[in-house]
């Protein structure tokens, strides 16, 4: 996967995807807190089964975290825009330019 900022894309895989700019920073937040949540939940799980199991199939458990790796950098970068966003409406709203205060919390 790939994070590349200056494209605004989402995640590269086999394809690039993209965050819709119509997309609110709340609604991007709720996604994010969904995608975080589901990964814990995936390795949560993978510890609770790693302390009982004996056997263990190292296929499949590397492929379960790197789903939750999938799912906290998805999480991560739609925090990331969310904030980006944040910071244009508080710059766009306060009809100012980027104060030192302003670049330290929107950074």
């Amino acid at each position: 996967m790939k994070d590349e900022l200056s494209g605004n894309s989402w995640i590269t895989l086999n394809a690039t995807y993209f965050i819709s700019p119509l997309t609110g920073p709340l609604e991007l937040l709720d996604d994010a807190s969904l995608l975080l949540d589901g990964a814990r939940g995936i390795t949560q799980c993978l510890s609770d089964l790693l302390g009982q199991a004996g056997d263990v199939n190292h296929g499949d458990l590397a492929q379960a975290l790197w789903g939750a790796s999938a799912l906290i950098e998805l999480g991560q970068r739609n925090a990331q825009v969310a904030h980006a966003r944040l910071c244009a409406m508080r710059r766009e709203i306060w009809n100012a330019p980027e104060s030192s205060e302003d670049a330290e919390t929107c950074s």
